[in-house]
């Protein structure tokens, strides 16, 4: 049986075969809607940027409730307090 050739590769010489990554181009804060609820769901996207990749999908989960939130609500009743953030372990 044939083993495997490995051959040692300088840390220049690794990095060198990686394609430089394209700088993240976030998009602008979305524009105020008028609705109380949909703008203070969309506001959880502000720290988007900031904030490590595993609390995203958190983060837009918030987005989704808040948003499922304004959608539920009484037209022309006053927006109801923020609720709290999803206990943990709930999906």
């Amino acid at each position: 049986m044939t083993e495997p050739q490995y051959s040692e590769s300088s840390p220049a010489e690794v990095g060198a075969l990686e394609p430089e990554r394209p700088a993240v181009q976030w998009p602008q804060a979305p524009s105020p809607t008028g609705d109380p609820l949909v703008d203070r769901a969309l506001s959880l996207l502000d720290g988007v940027a900031e904030s490590p990749v595993p609390d995203h999908g958190e983060l837009y989960a918030g987005v989704h409730d808040g948003l499922l939130e304004a959608l539920d609500a009484e037209p022309g009743l006053p927006a109801p307090p923020q609720s709290n953030p999803r206990p943990e372990g709930d999906s």
